[in-house]
């Protein structure tokens, strides 16, 4: 699904567009050449990757540590 955006035109989100092949979409606002947006963009997506793998690394020690002992029974007395 090709996504652009018009670099003039600062607001508004990128447009879902199907040009045919070679043509390219002008903006209907300025008529400026409309450029290609990534659908993933990749910086955001390395940080991603790197925080997240940094979780996981980070929890396995604890999943793989010894079980905590049991908790003795709450003896409950009358008085």
């Amino acid at each position: 699904m090709p996504r652009f955006r018009c670099p003039d035109c600062c607001c508004g989100p990128a447009v879902v567009l199907h040009p045919p092949k070679g043509a390219l979409p002008v903006c209907s606002r300025c008529g400026t050449v409309m450029e290609r947006q990534p659908l993933v963009k990749p910086v955001p997506l390395a940080v991603f990757l790197a925080v997240s793998s940094a979780l996981v690394g980070l929890s396995i020690p604890a999943l793989m540590g010894p079980p905590a002992p049991p908790r003795p029974p709450k003896s409950e007395t009358l008085a």
